[in-house]
């Protein structure tokens, strides 16, 4: 009989992270309420001082108009980070449907909520999902904006869910 187990993987930052390069891989940002924004080498810039300098404290990235793969969240307040990769949200299961989140090695046996304000008005974020680091936090925002990657130079904790096999 199969039942559903979750997996979690850490994946330690590289001590060499990758360099930025130029140009744009992801096409559309949101910020909620606002609808979806296409991205380009002219408004790149300002995006991104408006999340460094704190004017946002969420965006959406994506290439998928529909919203449903390939996605990059950012919630933040009172200096913690909760930065979220989507490798597809359509609710599919297994290592292809994984979701990748930074974390804080202090609270990862802690439920503790943390009080952002997310953007969907109702979502909690747990600490154990966060980091203080915001400089690493807007780098890799920066580099999946012009790879559609996750950067290197950050600590991810990979989730997924799946089937396994039950021995009896």
């Amino acid at each position: 009989m199969s039942i559903w187990k979750d997996y979690v993987e850490f994946i330690q930052k590289d001590e060499t992270s990758a360099e930025i390069p130029e140009g744009i891989a992801v096409k559309y940002y949101i910020c909620w309420p606002d609808e979806p924004r296409e991205i380009t080498a002219e408004n790149c810039q300002e995006i991104l001082k408006n999340l460094r300098d704190g004017q946002w404290g969420s965006i959406y990235l994506t290439n998928d108009p529909d919203l449903e793969e390939d996605c990059m969240e950012l919630e933040s307040g009172e200096d913690l980070f909760a930065l979220q990769y989507l490798r597809d949200n359509s609710g599919g299961v297994g290592e292809e449907a994984a979701w990748f989140s930074t974390y804080d090695p202090a609270y990862l046996d802690s439920d503790e909520e943390t009080d952002i304000d997310c953007s969907d008005g109702q979502s909690i974020i747990l600490r154990k999902y966060t980091t203080t680091d915001k400089d690493a936090v807007m780098t890799a925002i920066e580099y999946y904006i012009r790879t559609g990657k996750l950067w290197n130079g950050i600590q991810w904790m990979k989730n997924w869910r799946g089937l396994t096999e039950e021995d009896k």
